[in-house]
């Protein structure tokens, strides 16, 4: 993994708001669902840049806006200095081959009908001026890349087993050469071992082509693992961002205590002091006033619930929203 500073993804004070119906009948009230509240982050050149959180915190809604699946509802989100919502025409283009995804479930994000060759080589037939042996030989080497026989290539999806269909998926991925590869929680529909195999596997691929991660994910062994940076997020913005080692070894957000207190011990020997949180998720409708950890937190005090408090630089490359700090 590398720590070239070349910034190739950005987003700033980025939100995404949807309208949720109302039950009273002609009612022109409107509410929102804050999915994405303020988040600004960037991914470089040959880093991962991991965004972890319980479900429903914001991370995936982050990842298709980053897809352009869904649109902010403000803030920007740019690729090498472009803002996503000015492309047009060959730039769109460019960009949706620059930028790809695997997703979480390795069967849905296959076609059942379409035989490996067909559903490997359809971006390289699409995007570029290959021949049709040409894409062939490609496929090919894509398979060999991720670790498949190239005979696979005339398989069906039924034929793979669900280790097996995560790696043709990523060679799709991997098909138009992409700068940036958005994973959605690619190794939790797996087996641990088989994760630990993609896991390695997506590893040496991004050492031998120096491409970048952002990886969706809420398995701290996995976020660990792959991560150069993290960065936590919780009902819709991040709470806390450091180098991964720095993140794990000295959380500094209560909420960050406790994701790593509840997970399992990562290193041999390593021990967390369990933190135990009360109640449920507050609702993205109605936020809690002040900061919205408060209604959870263990260590809160009175200006916690009526200050939000400030995302801040507490170390070196290390922020957190907290009034602890």
């Amino acid at each position: 993994m590398s720590g070239q500073s070349d910034t190739l993804l950005e987003a700033s004070h980025v939100k995404k708001y949807f309208p949720v119906r109302s039950r009273i009948p002609f009612s022109s009230a409107k509410a929102w669902v804050h999915a994405v509240d303020d988040v600004s982050f960037t991914v470089r050149a040959g880093e991962t840049l991991s965004l972890v959180g319980e479900s429903g915190c914001g991370k995936t809604t982050t990842a298709k806006m980053t897809l352009m699946m869904e649109a902010p509802t403000a803030g920007s989100m740019r690729f090498r200095g472009q803002e996503l919502s000015s492309l047009t025409g060959q730039r769109l283009r460019d960009y949706r081959g620059a930028v790809q995804a695997v997703f979480q479930d390795p069967w849905s994000s296959l076609n059942p009908r379409m035989r490996t060759a067909r559903f490997i080589g359809e971006p390289l037939a699409v995007n570029t001026a290959l021949s049709r042996p040409e894409i062939d030989e490609r496929v090919r080497s894509l398979l060999v890349s991720v670790g498949l026989d190239p005979a696979s290539a005339a398989n069906f999806p039924h034929e793979f087993s669900g280790g097996q269909r995560q790696r043709v998926a990523v060679a799709r991925a991997l098909a138009l050469d992409p700068q940036v590869v958005v994973l959605d929680e690619p190794v939790s529909a797996l087996d641990v071992s088989i994760g630990a195999q993609i896991m390695n596997m997506l590893r040496d691929i991004q050492a031998s082509r120096g491409i970048s991660y952002l990886l969706i994910a809420h398995n701290l062994a996995t976020v660990r693992y792959l991560s150069d940076r993290v960065a936590v997020m919780y009902l819709g913005r991040i709470v806390e961002e450091a180098d991964s080692e720095e993140l794990f070894r000295n959380p500094q957000h209560p909420y960050t205590k406790a994701l790593i207190s509840a997970a399992l011990t990562i290193r041999p020997g390593e021990k967390t002091d369990e933190i135990i949180l009360s109640g449920e998720l507050p609702s993205a409708v109605k936020l809690p006033p002040g900061c919205r950890f408060h209604t959870r937190c263990p260590f809160a005090f009175k200006k916690c619930f009526v200050e939000e408090p400030q995302y801040r630089e507490i170390a070196p490359g290390h922020r957190a929203a907290c009034h602890l700090h």
